[in-house]
């Protein structure tokens, strides 16, 4: 399985990593979170609630994060969308889609 992240998605990722860091020295953390969540996604993609279009979202542990992510099963392909704060504005990130 292939996990792969849409451009705003990864810099999503990296202004989520830095603020954790800078505000309250978690950035480390952080990025250990998005590993173990990406590693649940690829162990079994289709267990997460479904979000419409193919979507599915995955709550980050112990951060105020939700990953959107779309899981291609015939590829083996998971392509992350957004790596949204719970309080933004929702579905921000649907225009990304293809």
């Amino acid at each position: 399985m292939t996990i792969q992240f849409e451009s705003g998605a990864l810099e999503e990722y990296r202004e989520a990593a830095q603020y954790s860091e800078d505000r309250f020295g978690l950035g480390l953390q952080f990025v250990a979170a998005m590993q173990a969540a990406l590693k649940e996604i690829e162990r079994d993609p289709e267990c997460f609630q479904p979000a419409g279009q193919g979507m599915r979202i995955y709550r980050m542990k112990r951060f105020p994060y939700y990953l959107f992510y779309h899981h291609q099963p015939k590829s083996e392909v998971v392509v992350i969308y957004a790596v949204a704060h719970h309080k933004r504005r929702p579905d921000y990130w649907r225009d990304r889609l293809p």
